[in-house]
């Protein structure tokens, strides 16, 4: 008997092992990955990616403290941020379904002292970011403010649209949808979701929005924001009134089994989840969003998610059965997370393609790993194949162009706008773009002999002429 046991322990750690590399472009996702790192200065990330429930890819990059060269581990936990949100979305949805809130109940019935403005405000407009409600978020001071000092100056502050009126993202919404669930469920928020959601586990998944307590195996968050340059950063608000704001830690396990109880309707029902996810209808707006959740339709396969202060990712295909899971602890420069997940997914499953984003990204491949020769080679593969009359190349190499100048890698900038101009000889913008890059180096000649060149094939609505009248001014001071 003990010998069985054995065997079936063994055979079940063979199977999840082996159920995590399960994928056939797993080299070229570890690929893009370390690519990300080198781009971004990403310090550390866990990436997950489920189908049909069953873990197919899943690994752990980098460092989680960069000082003490401490590795990301399957023990790691992260602050996701605002990716807290789609979490107490579903909180909000597990009240509905026991009958304890409505959408469409007003704020000032769980919530009293409300300006006179605000009374009238629904949960439905708090969760779709429809308030028109000034946001807590700019307050410089805001960290070291109680609840009450926070709440004394936002209570000050205008309404900036109507009910319903447009998408405004703020932090004011999810504030109020804290005290809301609080109040409904008679429990604190922390302890309703790890309850709820996550069966009572609160070592490997927790609330705080303090990142400089010392909790063990954490990861060291780091930012670029306050320098320019990538630092330790300790984003952090006093107390926890911001909570479900930004307010989730947690490891990449934790967050696979989340996402497995979720596509299982552990959590909510199926037809609840379809209610979740139907889009809000804006008097102002054709924003695609839903109750919480972001909506992205790539190739007509539909998918929800959030991000959480540019540095993690959670997006689903329910249609696909598929879920991806980014997790980093910061960055060095900025980039779009989105895409990046847009990216991973056409990895897994090339009928899911941002086609021009994955022109993007393979060319910034290119000539981030390599040199412009590679770029020229992965230009005339893309050219080869029939899937490039989807891009628009000219535009992909661009981008990759001005990408390099916000990374401060000039020469390489100047490498790929004046690839542009040698692959597009007839178009002003590759021109322009190119005595842009001059004009940043300070090079006056090569600036104005592209911008030249650009007014000679069209000009760019009048950039080009104007940029030359500039130069034509420094020349002459």
């Amino acid at each position: 008997m003990k010998q069985l046991s054995t065997l079936l322990s063994f055979l079940f750690l063979f199977i999840t092992l082996s159920a995590a590399s399960q994928i056939e472009n797993e080299g070229s996702i570890d690929k893009y990955i370390k690519h990300l790192q080198k781009r971004h200065e990403i310090p550390g990330v866990s990436v997950a990616i489920l189908k049909k429930g069953q873990v197919v890819y899943r690994k752990n990059f980098g460092k989680a403290n960069m000082e003490h060269r401490s590795p990301i581990t399957d023990k790691s936990i992260y602050r996701v941020y605002s990716l807290t949100k789609p979490i107490v979305s579903v909180a909000v949805f597990q009240l509905v379904e026991r009958g304890k809130l409505s959408l469409g109940d007003v704020v000032s019935k769980y919530v009293d002292d409300l300006p006179e403005s605000w009374r009238n405000t629904k949960v439905k407009h708090l969760l779709t970011h429809s308030s028109g409600f000034p946001d807590m978020a700019p307050y410089n001071r805001m960290s070291k403010l109680t609840e009450e000092e926070a709440k004394n100056l936002i209570f000050k502050e205008k309404k900036t649209a109507g009910l319903g009126e447009k998408y405004e993202y703020n932090q004011t919404n999810f504030w109020l949808l804290q005290l809301i669930i609080e109040k409904a469920s008679g429990e604190k928020l922390e302890d309703f979701i790890s309850k709820n959601q996550f069966k009572n586990e609160k070592k490997k998944v927790f609330f705080s929005s303090n990142s400089k307590r010392i909790i063990e195996h954490r990861v060291s968050a780091y930012f670029p924001f306050e320098t320019g340059t990538i630092q330790i950063s300790h984003p952090t608000l006093k107390g926890r009134y911001m909570f479900a704001a930004n307010g989730l830690n947690i490891t990449l396990e934790e967050f696979i089994k989340w996402d497995q109880r979720f596509r299982n309707n552990e959590l909510i029902r199926e037809e609840t989840k379809d209610r979740m996810w139907s889009v809000f209808s804006y008097t102002n707006s054709n924003k695609q969003f839903t109750y919480g959740w972001n909506k992205r339709v790539i190739n007509d396969h539909n998918s929800y998610g959030f991000s959480g202060s540019l540095i993690t990712a959670y997006r689903i295909f329910p249609e696909d059965d598929l879920s991806i899971i980014f997790l980093s602890n910061g960055l060095g420069n900025y980039y779009n997370i989105e895409n990046i997940i847009n990216h991973i997914v056409s990895l897994v499953d090339k009928n899911i393609t941002d086609y021009q984003n994955k022109a993007f990204e393979l060319f910034s491949q290119a000539i981030v790993d390599g040199n412009v020769s590679t770029l020229n080679k992965q230009f005339l593969e893309l050219k080869r194949q029939g899937e490039s009359a989807n891009m628009n190349l000219e535009a992909a190499i661009n981008d990759v162009g001005y990408q390099l100048v916000n990374q401060k890698r000039m020469q390489k900038a100047v490498e790929v706008f004046r690839f542009n101009t040698e692959k597009y000889p007839k178009s002003a913008n590759a021109f322009d773009s190119l005595g842009e890059v001059y004009l940043m180096l300070n090079d006056m000649d090569m600036a104005e002999k592209h911008y030249k060149r650009a007014v000679a094939l069209g000009g760019t609505n009048g950039n080009a002429k104007n940029m030359l009248e500039q130069i034509k001014q420094t020349k002459k001071n």
